[in-house]
């Protein structure tokens, strides 16, 4: 049986705020999608589960800070 549940794709914007870009069927090409939208741009993207209600994978760019702390803003649901 294929996967059913449709992925949010998300991104940071520049302030550190979730930016979404496009929604994807399956988990298998979610992924795939935004692992591709990674390697073409320097930011951290991040698959949202809105029947889980949660994010369940995070493709997280390399930084040149190994010290510099992640945002917060993005990993928390408006509302």
């Amino acid at each position: 049986m294929p996967d059913e549940i449709t992925y949010d794709v998300f991104k940071d914007d520049p302030a550190g705020g979730p930016l979404w870009i496009e929604a994807v069927q399956g988990l298998e090409q979610a992924m795939s999608r935004m692992e591709g939208l990674a390697t073409a741009e320097d930011c951290d993207y991040y698959l949202f589960c809105a029947q889980e209600g949660k994010i369940v994978r995070r493709s997280k760019r390399k930084s040149p800070h190994p010290d510099e702390e992640p945002s917060d803003k993005s990993w928390k649901m408006a509302g």
